[in-house]
């Protein structure tokens, strides 16, 4: 799968002394810390707020611990700014409120990770294309969530313990999320849409978290049109501009129909329509995508029109048009990588 979008994310895990909760089981004050990023990743500077329903913090003084060390005391500092450390390493922040006779602490590790979300569909594009198959409408996008959540011992979380949340524009896919499942197939945006595609990943006992998102946009499928060399075959790295010499009086040419809703250039799904100087051309059903020019005993011009649809995929339909100009012997047999 083709390098796409990547993104940096990460996870912490909330804990109270000594039970992992938020509010204390009592009747006494309460406090709850909250951060942003809420998941962060390695080396970042995360800032820390925390939040009272009983306690006036504005009016407690509020002590910080950083991994047991104090590191800072004053009226009313309900929020710290912490930088936590690489990946499989922990940060533990302690908070301390006072007002009198009310005490309230709560406390939080902040285990960093990573994910990387990789993406691709499978419309068509042609052998050793060096982009990544962008969608278009009609076809489907595959995806995969790379999470790295490394523990103290230098192992990662395998996937199988760790719960994947799929969601398009917010919303859940249910069918595609759950335990293990890093990989998803998701319709692609609809034609001229696009969708904000996320996945949350969690590990399946809490202590390790990420999320990642992106916006992908539906593209319309495009025709490009090659020579095809009799010697050395498509010429991929040559496309044909608005205007075309050859030295010969025949040449094949090839079409090509980037992120098509197809398997190959020839899917039987794929209707060509060829014209030449306006008149439909006969094709070859095995190879619809090719057409041969011969221009012994004509003035070797040719204006090359060409509209592709789908059998079934109603949104695909794409048209170009190309002037070749034929000029005598020779290219059958020169090289086209050399002058």
């Amino acid at each position: 799968m083709r390098h796409v979008a990547t993104t940096l994310a990460l996870a912490a895990f909330f804990f109270a002394s000594p039970l992992y909760a938020q509010l204390d089981t009592g009747f006494g004050p309460d406090l709850s810390l909250t951060l942003s990023p809420h998941y962060p990743a390695p080396r970042d500077v995360v800032r820390v707020v925390a939040h009272s329903t009983l306690i006036p913090l504005s009016e407690a003084t509020v002590a910080w611990y950083i991994d047991g060390k104090k590191v800072s005391e004053s009226i009313g500092a309900a929020e710290k700014e912490v930088t936590v450390g690489i990946l499989g390493s922990e940060t533990l922040v302690l908070v301390r409120a006072a007002r009198g006779d009310e005490v309230a602490e709560k406390s939080i590790r902040i285990r960093p990770t990573e994910m990387d979300l990789l993406w691709e569909s499978d419309a068509y594009i042609p052998p050793f294309f060096r982009g990544r198959s962008l969608p278009s409408a009609g076809t489907t996008l595959k995806m995969e969530a790379l999470p790295r959540f490394k523990l103290k011992s230098g192992a990662q979380v395998p996937l199988e313990n760790i719960v994947f949340t799929w969601r398009r524009n917010g919303y859940v896919i249910a069918n595609v999320s759950g335990r293990g499942r890093s990989r998803a197939r998701i319709p692609a945006p609809a034609l001229f849409g696009a969708d904000g595609i996320s996945v949350e990943a969690r590990s399946i006992d809490g202590i390790y978290g990420a999320e990642i998102s992106t916006i992908i946009r539906s593209e319309e499928p495009h025709l490009s049109v090659y020579e095809n060399h009799p010697l050395f075959g498509i010429q991929y790295h040559a496309a044909l501009g608005a205007q075309n010499f050859f030295d010969a009086t025949e040449v094949s040419l090839a079409a090509i129909p980037y992120y098509a809703d197809a398997s190959d250039q020839n899917d039987g799904a794929l209707i060509y329509a060829w014209e030449v100087n306006g008149q439909p051309i006969l094709l070859d059903p095995e190879k619809p995508s090719e057409l041969t020019l011969n221009a012994a005993g004509s003035s070797g011009i040719a204006l090359i029109e060409l509209a592709l649809s789908h059998a079934t995929n109603f949104y695909l339909n794409a048209q170009g048009a190309w002037r070749l100009t034929l000029l005598g012997e020779g290219s059958a047999t020169k090289n086209p990588f050399t002058r």
